[in-house]
């Protein structure tokens, strides 16, 4: 297990040196708009080296005084002013790249989703366990304010004995046409690798349950005709080799019911981006937006009007908070 001890001794690193140093490995979009912008704007954190893709522009672009732009992963991971590494790769590289930066002694946050088998996934936990160094996922809805608050609120009892669960992320027409996605060997999958992961660990998570009993699950793959319509334009059937949507219920050891539905294309009326549905004998509630319903008598629906917000990274999380979520379940805010 990880654990909390390992948050002190990385800030402990860290204040010893006034920042922490990182690497970016992987220097696509992924890495632009989700990591380096935000960590460049962050005090306390200092990028040091770049490795793959367009790291030039991003050493020049956004890069520390010294920073340098590496050939190869065994350099890069070679650096003792590199600390901790962001993996914005292709899904199928990330158990490979993460096992490697581990054995280095690097923290590790990796681009969701984790791993494209369970058993690369258990491999890299092992390995962050036995070197001693934090391993966590790009899993960022955690950390919105609301779902920390409805956490506490679930560990504390307030909802009795959670009997029913669901993870949607559905768009009505949003199969993205781009990159890798088609392919399951770089991909590892569609919808359900892509868009599924958020919601169902959201779900997993606020649950407090990771043991499923057995499910009973279908995909489905849209074959037919592509349209303009898509939100990144027409495709090439005969190149889409992934799932477009993926359903079905998962029950758990602890009896709970987890229904699922993901999906890129579906017709249904708007597109119901990551939502997570609870259900107790005592209350019930909602992410995103935040809500809670109770049947207690006089007590009205209970929601978080000041964190009602979709976008749950940079607006809610702050500029200014490292976090990272590890596999056990434990939190650390690096400051």
């Amino acid at each position: 297990m990880i654990r909390l001890t390992q948050i002190c001794s990385l800030r402990q690193e860290a204040s010893m040196r006034s920042e922490i140093g990182v690497g970016i490995i992987g220097c696509g979009s992924v890495a632009r708009w989700k990591y380096v912008r935000n960590l460049a704007e962050m005090s306390g954190v200092s990028l040091r080296a770049f490795y793959g893709g367009r790291a030039e522009e991003f050493q020049q672009q956004y890069g520390a005084p010294g920073s340098v732009v590496c050939r190869d992963l065994a350099e890069f991971l070679a650096r003792e002013d590199v600390d901790a590494v962001c993996i914005c790769t292709p899904n199928n590289s990330h158990a490979e790249i993460a096992l490697a930066a581990l054995r280095a002694r690097k923290h590790v946050l990796c681009e969701k989703p984790m791993a494209i088998s369970a058993e690369d996934a258990v491999r890299m936990v092992e390995t962050a366990e036995q070197m001693g160094v934090l391993l966590t996922v790009g899993h960022q809805s955690r950390f919105s304010p609301a779902a920390q608050a409805l956490y506490h609120q679930l560990r504390e009892g307030a909802f009795g004995s959670l009997y029913f669960a669901r993870a949607s992320m559905v768009r009505r027409m949003g199969i993205p046409t781009w990159g890798h996605f088609f392919d399951p060997a770089v991909q590892g999958g569609g919808c359900l690798i892509d868009l599924g992961t958020h919601a169902l660990d959201l779900a997993l998570w606020l649950l407090n349950d990771f043991s499923p009993a057995y499910c009973c699950a279908g995909i489905f793959e849209a074959r037919g005709l592509p349209t303009p319509a898509n939100r990144w334009g027409t495709w090439d059937p005969a190149m889409l080799r992934t799932e477009t949507g993926a359903f079905g219920q998962v029950v758990l050891q602890s009896g709970t019911v987890l229904s699922l539905d993901i999906s890129w294309a579906l017709h249904v009326p708007e597109d119901r981006e990551e939502t997570v549905t609870l259900c107790g004998t005592a209350a019930g509630a909602e992410l995103f937006p935040a809500a809670i319903q109770s049947a207690a008598p006089r007590a009205p629906a209970w929601s978080l009007p000041a964190i009602r917000c979709r976008r749950r990274s940079r607006a809610q999380i702050g500029r200014n908070w490292r976090i990272f979520y590890l596999p056990s379940g434990s939190i650390g805010c690096l400051w």
